[in-house]
């Protein structure tokens, strides 16, 4: 099934200027229908029409939107209620919630002290207007230069035209300098196999260490050394259970656009480390459904890819609920403070902890296989609609596991909700959901941080194997903009960090 396109575009809004009337009684006809709860062949028909309607009309879309609005604060979205959200979901996803499978809150954050972006890189990106474009291989380069400059701070690109053919590899390009301004972090991360019926079937914990040498704040970024060029570099070690203990996973990504990763793979069976293809990357990790270019939310290489804006309007984003209400501070990191085994002090950093809670439906008292949610629903997110940019991806790599991925980038942040892979025919594969959170002020660099309350798992939802991958379950603690030596990432240290 093809993605959402159309959903509430400017220039649906702009149509529906002069059909006022008719939208709104299709929305009050609609509310009448799902609020008198009536049941029968009539009232079947009928929402069985408005839904034809939905996928043929942008006037029904807009409803929606509206109708989303006029919710009560916290108003749950399930089976009983799943159309309001026509055209404000990828279908697949909204089908979890027609079948009854999922069922979340709808939430507002215009009340909310913190905000969906971040002021201070808001503030910095304008600097950049103007300042760079996109180069036949897809890089960002400097206008005046034609090249890479050496540090990029915020959004490269601050105002998206969306009548601009370059317009969605730019709002990518943005959205991968929100990551890297985010920072360089260390966490274990537990990576969970649910099955519909049985719950958690298999779980392995990996100890990830990111670091970004473009994008990050400016006073965390006068510290990095890049005599290599490398944008980043990636680390993941597995530490449980005992039979993979040790396996290691390394990638090199470089500034220049035309210089593909370096990935090494280490298996201690094997006592060597040995390249791997970076077209692998978007393999299974470890045979869960979750790939190494999914990472934080999309961590292939741009130049990679062909990027296109499919359209604009908004969404029901995932967002960590207890972050809504009772959002964890974190504690600022003392300056020589012991991180991990791999990274024995640091001068910054922030680290956060959050309280342990059930993640999934499964994991609730009571739960029964084929009764209620599915086993994997994430049951402490909530929805928030958000505007956003619709981005599609085309590989240039015709061997490359997904014919296309389609993102949907929030408009005032870049941070990206249900990215959407598909086959190269077409069919809906899989849903990668992270929850986003809230940014609020801090004593200390960068200002301001994103913090969440320890709903924040996320789900890669299989569609063709009714299954999932569950990461952040339990959520672990996570260092934030700490110092990682470049040491750990080299190929002569990966025998000393396995086995």
């Amino acid at each position: 099934m093809e993605p959402i396109k159309r959903n509430v575009s400017i220039s649906d809004q702009d149509a529906l200027q002069g059909n006022g009337a008719a939208r709104a009684d299709v929305a009050r006809g609609r509310r009448h229908l799902i609020a008198r709860g009536r049941s029968g062949l009539a009232v079947r028909a009928a929402l069985a029409s408005l839904v034809s309607l939905a996928l043929a009309s942008p006037q029904l879309a807009a409803a929606g939107v509206d109708e989303i609005r006029e919710l009560p604060d916290g108003a749950m979205l399930d089976q009983s209620n799943w159309q309001i959200a026509e055209g404000l979901l990828p279908p697949e996803v909204l089908g979890l919630y027609k079948k009854g499978d999922y069922k979340n809150p709808v939430r507002k954050i215009e009340h909310m002290k913190g905000t969906p972006y971040d002021p201070r890189l808001r503030e910095l990106s304008k600097k950049n207007e103007g300042r760079y474009k996109i180069n036949e291989n897809g890089t960002v380069v400097d206008v005046k230069t034609g090249k890479r400059p050496e540090v990029i701070t915020g959004w490269p690109f601050p105002t998206i035209d969306p009548k601009d053919p370059q317009a969605g590899v730019k709002a990518m390009w943005n959205s991968m300098y929100t990551l890297y301004w985010a920072g360089s972090f260390h966490t274990n991360t537990p990576i969970n196999w649910v099955d519909r019926d049985q719950g958690l079937l298999r779980r392995i914990v990996t100890e990830v260490n990111f670091k970004y040498y473009d994008g990050q704040p400016p006073e965390f970024q006068k510290e990095i050394d890049n005599p290599d060029n490398i944008l980043s570099r990636t680390l993941a070690l597995v530490r449980e259970p005992s039979d993979l203990n040790g396996v290691i996973s390394l990638n090199w990504r470089y500034r220049e656009g035309d210089k593909t990763d370096q990935s090494w793979a280490y298996v201690p069976a094997l006592r060597r480390v040995r390249p791997i293809n970076p077209a692998n990357r978007a393999d299974g990790f470890m045979g869960s459904d979750i790939s190494q270019d999914d990472g934080p939310y999309f961590d292939g290489k741009p130049e990679d890819f062909e990027f296109k804006l499919i359209g604009e309007g908004f969404i029901l984003g995932s967002y960590d609920g207890p972050g809504l209400d009772k959002p964890k501070f974190p504690e600022q990191i003392k300056p020589g403070q012991e991180i991990s085994d791999l990274i024995p002090d640091s001068e910054h950093g922030w680290h956060f902890t959050y309280p342990e809670m059930p993640l999934i439906a499964s994991q609730e008292g009571g739960w029964k296989s084929g009764e209620g949610m599915v086993a994997w629903a994430p049951i402490q997110m909530a929805l928030v609609l958000r505007p956003v940019w619709i981005v599609e991806a085309k590989p240039k790599n015709p061997y490359y596991i997904f014919g296309k991925q389609v993102m949907y980038l929030d408009k005032e942040s870049f941070r990206g909700f249900w990215k959407q892979k598909f086959d190269w025919k077409g069919e809906a594969l899989a849903n990668w959901q992270l929850p986003e959170s809230l940014i609020y002020p801090v004593d200390g660099e960068p200002g301001h941080v994103r913090i969440g309350g320890g709903g924040s798992v996320a789900v890669m939802n299989n569609f063709k194997q009714d299954r999932a991958t569950v990461t952040g379950m339990p959520v672990s603690p996570t260092d934030w903009w700490v110092d990682l030596p470049d040491e750990i990432f080299q190929t002569a240290r990966i025998l000393r960090s396995g086995k």
